[in-house]
């Protein structure tokens, strides 16, 4: 009873800090997009947005396991009597 009302306290006072934050309405006017949109579709014709995206999810993927073994292998050098 006395944590649950510490905690409600505790709520009570972020969301009062919260609440001093003025909100920000942010309105952006778009530009006409139908000459990207063209020029899109014609890359479309020469360059096959599936082979594309498909073609940056492999590289993406091999660049990230790549980064994630030398963070391996930098910890592993690391560790007393086992990395050399």
């Amino acid at each position: 009873m006395i944590i649950k009302l510490f905690f409600d306290l505790l709520i009570g006072i972020v969301d009062l800090f919260l609440s001093l934050i003025p909100t920000i309405d942010f309105s952006f006017e778009m530009p006409d997009a139908s000459f990207f949109r063209e020029m899109l579709g014609l890359a479309d014709y020469f360059f096959p947005v599936g082979s594309v995206v498909a073609a940056l999810g492999v590289i993406i993927t091999i660049q990230n396991i790549q980064f994630i073994l030398k963070i391996f292998n930098f910890i592993y050098k690391k560790i007393p009597f086992i990395g050399g």
